[in-house]
């Protein structure tokens, strides 16, 4: 599984934005992400979350996010997003998929 989180800084234009997220939404879809949580006000508990809203979206693979990202449908709205919000984008993968072994004793974290 990977995730896409989105940690939103800014809404620069509202109306610009709800076109961005009409217009996501499908193409998310198409490309098997799902919508797992949307918060304005996550329950931080410790240092500062400095965003006005944080979006994550799961998808099945990294293959399927990087398809999402770079597909034609998706690139041609960038542009609307840029306008829209400030934002950061990254995605991140579970612990199998990044091929992370989660014992503490032998991940040398």
């Amino acid at each position: 599984m990977t995730y896409v989180v989105v940690t939103i800084k800014t809404i620069k234009d509202l109306a610009a934005f709800r076109d961005y997220a009409v217009r996501a939404e499908p193409i998310i879809a198409r490309h098997g992400g799902k919508y797992v949580a949307v918060d304005k006000s996550p329950d931080v508990r410790q240092g500062e979350w400095p965003f006005v809203r944080t979006v994550i979206v799961a998808y099945p693979d990294y293959a399927a996010a990087q398809r999402w990202y770079t597909s034609p449908e998706y690139q041609e709205i960038i542009p609307i997003r840029m306008r829209a919000i400030d934002a950061n984008i990254v995605m991140v993968r579970d612990p199998e998929e990044a091929q992370v072994d989660m014992d503490p004793r032998k991940s040398g974290a």
